[in-house]
């Protein structure tokens, strides 16, 4: 059983921090589950020219995102800009699985970018808001499990959706 904060109830905080692992767990997964569909994905759409931008894309975006969502964090508060980073996240799976070519896939990924590089940044700040930081460290543990969990499911996820219901599910 984790500590719990004075002033927060113990059904509040099961909520919140089952979102942000949420969230947290989408973004990750995504981070790593289009690493084993992406094969059957250039042979769909034929771009082999572009099979490294799928990635990058993602990890550019997220990357450059980061330190922007923690300033912005700081000013307009952490809600509101988790709600963003999930809209962005979620237009950006939309984007991708529509897509017809790489060039669309790419820019479904850069959006997804845009996302997930304010879930992953503003899930710890969250936590940091919630909890004191004499009781936090368990609750960062568990925030480490999503990142083991998705490193290890998200390949066998994007494995299992490339070889059946098919690459866009991936997304």
């Amino acid at each position: 059983m984790l500590p719990l904060p004075a002033d927060l109830d113990r059904r509040r905080l099961r909520l919140e921090f089952l979102a942000l692992m949420t969230g947290l767990l989408l973004s990750e997964l995504d981070a790593t589950i289009f690493a084993t569909a992406l094969p059957t994905v250039v042979g769909e759409l034929g771009g082999v020219h572009a099979m490294l931008w799928v990635s990058t894309s993602y990890l550019l975006a997220a990357t450059i995102t980061m330190p922007i969502y923690g300033r912005l964090g700081d000013q307009l508060g952490r809600k509101p800009l988790f709600v963003v980073g999930l809209s962005l996240f979620v237009v950006g799976s939309v984007i991708g699985a529509l897509s017809q070519d790489m060039t669309g896939l790419i820019v479904g990924r850069v959006v997804q970018g845009l996302g997930g590089g304010g879930l992953l940044i503003l899930v710890q700040a969250i936590v940091a808001d919630l909890v004191p930081a004499r009781l936090r460290a368990p609750y960062l543990s568990v925030i480490g499990a999503v990142f083991a969990l998705s490193a290890g499911v998200g390949p066998l996820l994007g494995g299992w959706f490339a070889a059946g219901v098919g690459w866009r599910w991936a997304l």
